[in-house]
């Protein structure tokens, strides 16, 4: 199915830019829920180099918006894109790890 003109009578797919309230909310607390069985499993006395890895990384309120809701892509504008743009973005992993780059760091006010 080819995506066309609305005038023409075709199909017009929309794209978000930015995610909705309601998928913050969601994708929030599917990051708390990871912490919480991270955090359960190493309390039931478990040890892999895994777990030992995804302790640590940040946690969900540690995390600022830009590293909840947003993803790395080489073919993306300056680099980054929405997290909900990723297909499949609720079941496949997320980075937590997300370093500005020298196109995403905020400028530099030299004094």
């Amino acid at each position: 199915m080819f995506a066309s003109l609305a005038s023409f009578g075709g199909l017009v797919w929309k794209r978000r830019f930015t995610l909705t309230q309601s998928q913050k909310y969601r994708h929030r607390l599917r990051l708390r829920a990871v912490d919480n069985i991270v955090d359960t499993v190493i309390k039931s006395g478990v040890s892999l180099k895994a777990l030992d890895f995804a302790d640590s990384m940040m946690r969900e309120p540690e995390m600022t918006p830009e590293q909840k809701y947003w993803v790395h892509s080489k073919r993306f504008r300056n680099g980054i894109k929405p997290a909900h743009w990723v297909p499949h973005w609720t079941k496949t992993r997320f980075e937590r790890s997300w370093a500005p780059s020298i196109i995403h760091e905020p400028t530099k006010k030299s004094s």
